[in-house]
């Protein structure tokens, strides 16, 4: 009894292809997209980064919590998103390896994160106007972290933050509207090349010459007009008038 053959699985391209004919809009593509891609190789490498920054944040807003006077809530933002961000990706690599058919796993994950998620945009937001807020009057340099009160006594400054503090928070901000810019921009850049490669039509060419040696005129090319050929053994004619030498 022969066995059943497997589905083959889609490419990249392929799954891209059908995700542009099924989307009703842009934000449905671009949802579809997302998901596409972060069930490949690539995405789960991207996953296991994510799961590294996070984790060095939450390290980093521990040790050093009483180090931004500038704004106590710097640490505070780095201790959260870590933390958040440590428990998303965990759940994330979760259902990269459970099994796509196990269908209440994969919902239940997916529900934990969704929380999550939510958690993470207020502090987000919050974060903007702590990190940014701050930028016009921080002082991270070292030598900047104490100064001299008017008694002439050294006394901490109140603008400092430690660099690795303040500047992880920047770039964990930053990032997130450059990873969204160059997303938009990959994901139209996909669109517009699908919908290219759907919009071309294959010409068929299949003008082929016969054995019987015919050939296709140019002006319809499904009409196969018959030569004459020579065949051996045949005289030549001689021009008329003219005597043979």
């Amino acid at each position: 009894m022969a066995e059943p053959e497997e589905p083959r699985k889609k490419g990249f391209w392929e799954q891209a292809r059908e995700a542009r004919h099924n989307s009703d809009g842009w934000v449905r593509y671009f949802i579809t997209m997302a998901t596409i891609t972060s069930i490949t190789a690539c995405g789960t490498c991207v996953m296991v980064v994510a799961l590294l920054i996070p984790f060095f944040a939450l390290i980093i807003g521990i040790v050093k919590i009483n180090e931004c006077p500038v704004n106590d809530m710097i640490p505070v933002y780095l201790i959260a998103v870590g933390l958040i961000g440590v428990i998303s990706s965990s759940l994330n690599l979760g259902r990269q390896c459970s099994s796509p058919d196990d269908v209440k796993k994969q919902r239940c994950l997916a529900c934990m994160q969704c929380p999550l998620s939510f958690l993470w945009l207020g502090f987000f937001v919050a974060g903007n106007i702590w990190v940014y807020g701050s930028l016009s009057r921080v002082e991270t340099g070292e030598e900047h972290k104490m100064v001299i009160s008017p008694e002439g006594h050294p006394v901490p400054n109140p603008h400092y933050c430690h660099p690795w503090v303040y500047w992880l928070a920047f770039f964990m901000i930053t990032i997130v509207y450059v990873m969204l810019t160059l997303l938009c921009c990959i994901v139209c850049a996909i669109g517009v090349y699908v919908k290219k490669q759907s919009g071309e039509q294959i010409p068929l060419n299949d003008m082929n010459q016969s054995s019987s040696g015919g050939t296709y005129t140019e002006g319809n090319p499904g009409t196969k007009e018959a030569t004459p050929q020579a065949t051996e053994g045949t005289p030549r004619a001689t021009e008329e008038g003219q005597n043979p030498a």
